[in-house]
């Protein structure tokens, strides 16, 4: 077999499943992933294509005619818990129309559950487990003769004479900043219109500067994917990018999506330094954690564009902090918000209701720390126990987690069925308690004054409108 024709696929996933209640304010970014995974394999010979099933509104017809025109040899589909039925519905047709091919599965849901992920989808050939560039160029290679044995591989799940065959993941890769920049050639960016709280002004675009997380957080399972020790690209090729997407692709703004964006102060200073050294006039924003924040830092952000941080408060209860493992404290998510805005920067706080533990009480009382602190936005969540995360076990244990949970319940977004169910609390009250908490932010006086003021284009009139009309639907 000669070099293969490759397809890097966004499966087939309704707008109900990927945004639950926040349907009317929904929004799609570039798949970073795959657009990593495209660039480091065309780098190597390959024909590499990328479909997003969803941004593009395909039907199934839509895509049994691309498949069967591009004739492709291999399809790569993502994984997401939450998604994981339509994953599977669509590598069926897939294999329908090209049934010659070999369908390979990689992501966070495939490389935690890579047994029953084969179990339940027939149509997987393959599963890549862990950071797939490395591990997909061996399948390759060993599908077009170049290797003797699967064995070869790690990190890759198979089937052998009836049996799976699972090869752990061993480590990630360590130098990053060798791969190529993302292909974001190969979609069409003008598409890419993040969720209203995510952009200030468009065209606004994704970034992902830094691989792995140290932290602990016990609904997290990122690290599975990605491991504990944190790899940085240069400062240079961030520049290079950031370059990239204001130059060709007509970026205003941009939204660092690590998890930790201030986890190495140095680095990012020399990097915000050269943001304003070389004027790049970006607007963007990031996550980081509070007790990563201080004035200087901030001021720096502010100078260099930064207009929101995205902050994962979780709690107003500290012994609902240290169940999660968050490693920090109620005043410090307190001080963090309270800086973020003395320094000119829109803060947007996340909050989950009803943890292991909590009674309503507890739960209405991060409600009232949430408008204590008025961030610009407030999002709220529901507790949900994905594979592989310690809070998994502790819901099991408690005897909250439901047993005839379906995995599109595993949703962040949607709790009409939830997977876990508070014991002290209850499914009726859990949902009334998170309707509850957008009604009662959302018609604070200050908080609508807040957001009045800070007001400065018809963009954010325009994406006001749209979040207030998805948050108003609870």
């Amino acid at each position: 077999m000669g070099m293969m024709k490759i397809l890097l696929l966004q499966p087939l996933v309704p707008r109900h499943i990927l945004w639950g209640k926040f349907e009317k304010g929904e929004g799609f970014v570039p798949p970073i992933g795959l657009l990593c995974l495209a660039a480091f394999l065309r780098d190597k010979g390959y024909d590499v294509l990328i479909k997003d099933a969803q941004v593009e509104r395909l039907t199934e017809e839509d895509l049994v005619h691309y498949l069967r025109n591009g004739a492709f040899d291999v399809v790569g589909i993502s994984t997401f818990t939450n998604s994981i039925a339509f994953s599977y519905y669509t590598a069926k047709i897939v294999k329908l129309a090209l049934p010659g091919c070999q369908l390979v599965f990689g992501g966070v849901h495939a490389t935690i559950l890579p047994e029953q992920t084969l179990n339940d989808c027939p149509e997987a050939d393959y599963i890549i487990l862990g950071e797939g560039e490395f591990r997909m160029e061996k399948l390759l290679k060993y599908l077009e003769g170049k290797m003797i044995d699967l064995k070869e591989i790690d990190g890759v799940a198979y089937r052998r004479d009836g049996k799976n065959e699972v090869q752990p993941a061993l480590g990630v890769i360590k130098d990053i900043d060798s791969l190529p920049l993302p292909a974001y050639d190969l979609v069409e960016m003008r598409k890419y219109v993040p969720h209203p709280s995510q952009y200030k002004t468009l065209p606004n675009y994704p970034l992902i500067i830094q691989r792995g997380c140290p932290y602990l957080c016990n609904f997290c399972s990122a690290h599975i994917v990605h491991g504990r020790n944190v790899r940085f690209k240069s400062v240079d090729k961030v520049m290079v990018e950031l370059r990239l997407l204001k130059e060709k692709y007509g970026a205003k703004g941009v939204y660092f999506q690590d998890s930790t964006f201030l986890i190495n102060k140095v680095y990012i200073s020399e990097l915000l330094n050269r943001m304003i050294k070389e004027k790049l006039n970006l607007v963007w924003a990031c996550n980081t954690r509070v007790n990563t924040v201080d004035p200087e830092i901030l001021s720096l952000m502010r100078r260099a564009g930064c207009w929101m941080i995205a902050y994962g408060i979780e709690s107003g209860n500290q012994k609902s902090l240290n169940l999660m493992k968050k490693g920090v404290t109620v005043e410090q998510n307190e001080q963090a918000v309270k800086l973020t805005k003395k320094a000119g920067i829109a803060p947007v706080c996340c909050y989950i209701l009803c943890l292991p533990g909590e009674n309503y009480e507890d739960s209405l009382n991060t409600v009232k720390f949430a408008l204590k602190l008025r961030s610009q936005m407030a999002l709220f969540y529901l507790p949900v126990p994905y594979p592989g995360t310690e809070l998994l076990e502790l819901c099991r244990l408690e005897g909250g987690l439901q047993p005839n949970a379906k995995w599109e319940d595993y949703s962040a977004l949607d709790f009409s069925n939830p997977v876990y169910v508070n014991p002290l609390i209850g499914k009726e009250k859990m949902q009334e308690l998170l309707s509850l908490a957008y009604k009662k932010y959302y018609s604070n006086f200050v908080v609508i004054l807040e957001n009045v003021i800070s007001v400065r284009s018809i963009t954010d009139i325009k994406k006001y409108l749209t979040a207030f009309r998805a948050i108003f639907n609870f």
